[in-house]
């Protein structure tokens, strides 16, 4: 079945009612890291994000998923897509987040490697994080503050993994994302790093290099052993707070780098 949009796009589609279907199930395992990394494919839910990824990525969008109560003409297509039209029982299966809208399938591919013999100058963000939503706040916090690049270490959830497109929406594609080593081997890198860490030296008081990479530490174990030498900086804090969350610490973290960089 074809439609035409008011923007001039051919749209197919296809209906999908039973548990049974190809696309059902394809659609279904991208609400896992091992789904992603098989099709190269990954769910953006959300209408704002939606709508951005559709609108400034069109090359990226690979099908819309709706439910059979959902109409055509609310979204805006720049070129032929196809839609895939599901019963609501099905389309509530992978609709994880309850929205109750439209759902954008987007191309990801693998990351390319970070090269560490590359200088880049600014903030290289490491991301070391193993909750999902956390890599994707991460990733957020570095677009918005503008990194040079946005490694992902081998122990980190998949950046697009639901929840952390649900956390980065369409900066996930503002943003350099690159495919890192372990963070116990980041000491051999060379690169000039600053942990975050509670133990660290205030970082009110501490002079960024113009050239460096940020790296927080693992939810719980923090930073390995191997990197007992790095230089690093906390957030201060009210007397008896423990810590913040680590994806919001981060985001401070860069806030601050960014806010010296212009004074």
């Amino acid at each position: 079945m074809f439609y035409l949009t008011q923007d001039g796009a051919r749209v197919r589609s296809k209906q999908i009612r039973s548990l049974q279907n190809p696309s059902f199930k394809k659609f279904l395992r991208l609400l896992t890291s091992q789904g992603i990394r098989k099709y190269g494919l990954a769910l953006i839910s959300g209408p704002k994000q939606v709508k951005e990824v559709l609108r400034d990525f069109p090359e990226r969008c690979e099908g819309v998923l709706l439910r059979e109560d959902h109409e055509l003409p609310e979204l805006s297509f720049q070129h032929n897509i196809w839609t895939y039209c599901f019963s609501s029982s099905l389309f509530d299966k992978i609709d994880a987040y309850g929205t109750r809208q439209p759902i954008l399938c987007v191309k990801v591919g693998p990351l390319p490697a970070w090269n560490s013999r590359r200088h880049v100058q600014g903030c290289t963000l490491f991301i070391p994080f193993q909750e999902p939503g956390n890599v994707g706040a991460a990733i957020r916090s570095g677009a918005a503050f503008g990194v040079s690049g946005i490694v992902i270490l081998k122990e980190a959830a998949h950046p697009y993994h639901p929840k952390s497109t649900r956390a980065a929406g369409s900066t996930l594609f503002r943003v350099k994302l690159l495919k890192g080593p372990s963070i116990n081997d980041l000491y051999r890198s060379g690169i000039a790093l600053v942990q975050l860490s509670p133990k660290g030296k205030n970082i009110n008081r501490y002079r960024f290099p113009s050239s460096f990479g940020l790296l927080p530490g693992l939810e719980g174990p923090g930073h390995p052993a191997g990197l007992k030498g790095v230089p690093a900086v906390r957030i201060p804090m009210e007397p008896g707070v423990e810590s913040l969350n680590a994806a919001m610490a981060t985001g401070i973290a860069l806030y601050l780098w960014r806010t010296r960089l212009r004074k």
